[in-house]
């Protein structure tokens, strides 16, 4: 089983990456954004500070059972995040740890376009009304976060600045390092 799972700052396009490497290796792709939408609706981010807390603790518990999961199961997968809280990096180690005691191998990519690439994103089509689309509170969010734009250093991984490669140049370019093949799964979405 690999886990191929791709982060970056919000509007690195690792949602639009991930569906193209999912149509290109038949890989299921597990949208974060559906998984956890839930969880946040029932414990916002901007509530209560114990109220948020446990919406970060369901939402990181939810997606180490699903790669745990698909590991267990061997099921090749992939996902994304946004390293935008505290303890965004101790979430990767804890994804290394479970996957690897499944018997999986994790397939770690940031993506890492240049400032202007992503603020001018930020505002994008695909973004407005679904995703964080306001540049002032994008501003907030990763001066807060400088987390956000650092690679994870524990590991040797991709690292690809996208600001001027096509989604799927992007998707090849994972292909390729991480010697994807082809899986027999259909593309779905978990």
């Amino acid at each position: 089983m690999k886990l191929v799972l791709l982060y970056g700052a919000p509007a690195s396009g690792k949602l639009t990456v991930a569906t193209e490497l999912a149509q290109i290796t038949g890989y299921p792709l597990m949208d974060n954004h559906r998984l956890t939408d839930y969880v946040r609706e029932l414990f916002p981010r901007r509530a209560d500070p114990v109220v948020s807390r446990i919406g970060s603790r369901l939402g990181r518990k939810l997606r180490l059972d699903l790669f745990e999961g698909a590991a267990e199961a061997n099921i090749d997968l992939i996902s994304s995040f946004a390293p935008l809280s505290e303890g965004a990096f101790d979430f990767l180690r804890d994804v290394y740890a479970r996957v690897e005691a499944a018997g999986g191998s994790v397939c770690l990519v940031q993506l890492a376009p240049d400032h202007d690439t992503l603020r001018k994103r930020v505002r994008g089509e695909s973004r407005l009304g679904k995703k964080l689309d306001d540049l002032e509170i994008w501003d907030k969010i990763t001066d807060a976060n400088p987390e956000a734009f650092a690679p994870f250093p524990d590991r040797e991984h991709l690292i690809i600045d996208n600001s001027d490669l096509s989604p799927v140049e992007t998707a090849r370019k994972i292909v390729e390092h991480y010697d994807l093949n082809f899986s027999t799964s259909s593309v779905e979405q978990v």
